[in-house]
């Protein structure tokens, strides 16, 4: 079987003739099912499947199929055909009848995804394979009742942080407006909101961001490891590796901050923001001691103590003021 003809048949794009080749040859036996079923999943994967499934306006292609009878009758009314030739056309609008039929009733059958949605607050759940999920506010995400055996895809729109389940079985696909986000199993940030940049923040494991260019199929992806970001911009739609780090950009979900070799002075000044304290030092060299961990959901006395702790200072607090004490640090003391 043509491989292009298996292509057109999926997206909806082969003609009625086309289209009994393709039903003729999967009923030919159970392998050619699962050879189409193994293009779905690869050409879904490239892009050449994306959006799917493709929407069929049945109202639409009955009201067609309605013009088209009538129009004959009327005709048939100033000329007189062959018996052959009436069995012959009433055998085509059946045959026609049932495809269209059975398209609708196969779109009917289908099961309506799922969907999460936050409005004024962050909302917490858990997909069907287990894995966890954050939703931001003003977020939704949609998903099946039942993941396919070859992958489990959702599609986002807003801002979600992702616990996925590990299986290498069933990678785990995001997809948003402009990009697609696939793992195997890990932790992860996506932002997508509508008509805005895409920025995957990673904090465990190894994700993979990728596009699709609409003309080519040609796909484009980066790999991003545990503390990197990468984004896609709604212009140049390619992934790129975005060097500098912000700490607090997980802040929404559970107070988290990632501190990647961050200077104290920054630290600080977040924690103030966040957590509306005051911080001095007693040296301003202190400021020049840079940060790598992160905190999650950590109260500002537990935080104060781990920074202490790190750099062997010494601390105090009156009211909401936090003053260290201790050395400073020098280019080559992190």
């Amino acid at each position: 079987m043509d491989e292009k003809l298996l292509l057109r048949f999926l997206l909806g794009e082969a003609t009625r003739d086309e289209m009994h080749q393709v039903q003729e040859w999967l009923e030919l036996s159970d392998e050619n099912q699962k050879l189409l079923d193994s293009y779905e999943t690869v050409w879904a994967e490239a892009g050449k499947l994306t959006p799917n499934p493709v929407a069929v306006d049945t109202s639409s292609v009955w009201q067609k199929m309605s013009d088209r009878v009538d129009k004959y009758e009327e005709e048939q009314k100033k000329k007189t055909i062959s018996l052959q030739s009436r069995i012959r056309w009433i055998s085509s609008v059946a045959a026609a009848i049932i495809i269209v039929f059975g398209v609708y009733q196969l779109l009917v059958k289908q099961p309506q995804p799922l969907l999460i949605t936050s409005a004024q607050e962050v909302v917490h759940d858990t997909l069907p394979d287990g894995s966890n999920i954050s939703l931001n506010v003003n977020s939704n995400i949609s998903y099946p009742k039942k993941f396919a055996k070859n992958e489990r895809r959702v599609q986002l729109d807003g801002e979600a942080f992702f616990h996925v389940e590990h299986n290498p079985k069933q990678p785990f696909i995001i997809e948003t407006e402009n990009a697609f986000v696939k793992v195997l199993g890990t932790s992860f940030n996506v932002k997508a909101y509508e008509n805005s940049e895409i920025e995957v923040i990673v904090t465990d494991g190894l994700v993979q961001l990728f596009t699709v260019d609409p003309e080519t199929m040609d796909t484009t992806a980066i790999l991003l490891k545990a503390g990197e970001k990468g984004k896609v911009s709604g212009k140049e739609r390619k992934p790129i590796l975005v060097a500098e780090s912000i700490p607090d950009e997980l802040f929404w979900m559970d107070y988290t901050l990632i501190f990647t070799d961050t200077d104290l002075k920054k630290v600080f000044s977040l924690l103030e923001n966040y957590y509306n304290i005051k911080i001095e030092v007693s040296d301003k060299e202190m400021y020049k001691c840079r940060l790598s961990t992160t905190f999650s959901n950590n109260s500002i006395e537990d935080i104060i103590e781990v920074i202490a702790a790190t750099f062997e200072f010494e601390y105090t607090k009156e009211n909401k003021t936090y003053t260290l004490k201790g050395n400073g640090c020098d280019d080559e003391k992190n």
